[in-house]
């Protein structure tokens, strides 16, 4: 994968809370549902290829994606008339783990990306999130150097007005501090999602859900740089996906909110994704997943 991507590029989240995010999915026996002020989740993805904002990183072999998230609520309001009603810090990792060991030049081989990131969650009229963090993405295998960035997300529950048509548009902003996903130059991306979710399956314990996640990926400044001349493309990609979803009811409340997923996504790429994906367009990537909040 050397030709993809010089040792300045990165592609997902870093590091050093990879062991946290285990250390947490294995919690004490708990008296009842955590009804606390910190709150958990992690969970784990199996993917057929991993593409990071539409970048290929690797198409081959096992992946396996685990991550891992601590909030701490320490402000929420109710009050339908407030206008600031949450204020929520987080940090967390994400992983990935390739058999193929993916670029590997020293350390664990097959350990591909280790992320982390930190930032806090404001929340208005119990709607409207918005969420700045810093984000480090780190490469154990020595594939690339350490790509740091500074992100802003907006995102707003639309279910009151939209009901089960409900869209859940959300909205990343994200520049590059240091290193860069792709190219010499650091950059700035955008990144729009939005789609509805469907109950399609009803039952008391069990019910089925049907995601249709829609993602559009838009290089600002310098973001998708190419190996052509001149080459500064705007479009990256788009995705869209079906993804069914259910409760693990049998697990019991008192050990977190249990659930699991499958499903699929269908990318298209602009031309320099294309051409790092062998010009191979549209490509489609099946996904597994399993999940718990605590």
């Amino acid at each position: 994968m050397d030709h993809r991507r010089r040792s300045s590029r990165a592609g997902r989240l870093a590091g050093l809370v990879a062991a946290a995010g285990l250390l947490f999915a294995a919690p004490a026996v708990h008296a009842g549902p955590n009804s606390g002020k910190i709150e958990f989740s992690v969970g784990m993805d199996f993917t057929t290829a991993y593409f990071f904002r539409g970048i290929l990183q690797e198409r081959n072999g096992f992946i396996w994606q685990p991550y891992g998230e601590v909030n701490i609520n320490l402000f929420a309001d109710e009050d339908e008339n407030a206008i600031f009603t949450g204020f929520t810090p987080f940090i967390g990792t994400w992983n990935s783990v390739h058999s193929k060991a993916t670029g590997a030049v020293s350390g664990p081989t097959n350990w591909y990306e280790s992320d982390v990131y930190l930032g806090a969650k404001f929340t208005f009229f119990n709607k409207l999130e918005v969420k700045p963090f810093y984000i480090a993405y780190t490469y154990p295998n020595g594939a690339y150097s350490t790509v740091q960035e500074f992100d802003m997300s907006f995102s707003l529950d639309d279910s009151e007005w939209l009901g089960m048509w409900a869209m859940s548009p959300s909205f990343l902003w994200a520049h590059e501090l240091e290193g860069t996903a792709l190219g010499d130059k650091r950059g700035d991306y955008m990144e729009f999602n939005a789609g509805p979710s469907f109950t399609i399956l009803e039952s008391e314990d069990y019910p089925v859900s049907l995601a249709v996640p829609l993602q559009l990926g838009i290089g600002i400044d310098n973001y998708y740089e190419g190996p052509f001349s001149n080459s500064n493309e705007t479009f990256g990609f788009f995705r869209a996906g079906a993804i069914f979803s259910v409760p693990l009811a049998f697990m019991g409340e008192d050990y977190g909110s249990w659930s699991a997923s499958a499903g699929a996504y269908v990318y298209t790429f602009g031309n320099v994704n294309k051409f790092y994906n062998d010009n191979d367009d549209p490509w489609v990537v099946g996904t597994w997943s399993i999940n718990m909040t605590y």
